[in-house]
C-alpha cells in the first residue's frame, strides 16, 4: 500500500481515486474472466446471495427493478444463468402464478470466492478508520456518486 501521508494535495486525492477505479475495473475483468459471466449476471448472483442471507425470496421483477432493466432483459439473463447452472427457478410456495429465483451452490462458489477476499479487506480497512475519517469518506463517496449520477442527466 502506498504511503497516504506522502502527498495530501487535491491532485494526489484525484490520482488515488483514478488508481482505485483502474484497480476496481481490473478486478471486475478478472471476476468476469474467472466466472464466465457478464457484469449484469454477476450483479444478479450477488443480489440473490445477499437477499438469501436476508431470508428474502426473490422474484424476477425484483431483479429487474434492482438492475433497472426490462423484464425481457431479465428473462434473457436468467435463461443464460439457468443454462449455465448458476440460478434455478423455483415454484412459489403460495402463489402458483409466480416463480422465485435462487442462486445455486455453483454460483455461490464462483462469485463469492472471487469477491470474498476483497469484501473482507474492504471491511477491515473501513473498520480501521476512526469515526470522523469514516464520516469524511462516506461524505466524499456520496458526493462522487451524486456527481457521477448527474453526468448526462438533463437539468431541470
Amino acid at each position: 500500500m502506498t504511503d497516504v501521508t506522502q502527498d495530501l494535495t487535491v491532485d494526489a486525492l484525484i490520482d488515488a481515486y483514478r488508481r482505485f477505479r483502474l484497480a476496481d475495473s481490473a478486478m471486475t475483468l478478472r471476476i468476469r474472466s474467472e466466472t464466465g459471466m457478464s457484469d449484469n449476471e454477476i450483479a444478479i448472483v450477488r443480489y440473490l446471495l445477499h437477499e438469501r442471507d436476508e431470508d428474502h425470496d426473490v422474484k424476477p421483477s425484483e431483479i429487474a427493478r434492482h438492475l433497472d432493466i426490462s423484464s425481457a432483459s431479465t428473462t434473457a439473463l436468467l435463461d443464460r444463468l439457468e443454462r449455465s447452472g448458476m440460478v434455478e427457478r423455483i415454484s412459489h410456495p403460495t402463489d402458483r402464478r409466480s416463480i422465485l429465483i435462487a442462486a445455486t451452490p455453483a454460483a455461490e462458489a464462483a462469485v463469492a470466492s472471487t469477491l470474498e477476499a476483497f469484501e473482507t479487506r474492504l471491511h477491515d480497512l473501513s473498520a480501521a478508520l476512526d469515526p470522523d475519517a469514516r464520516a469524511t469518506v462516506v461524505s466524499y463517496l456520496a458526493a462522487l456518486t451524486e456527481a457521477a449520477d448527474a453526468i448526462g442527466t438533463p437539468r431541470s
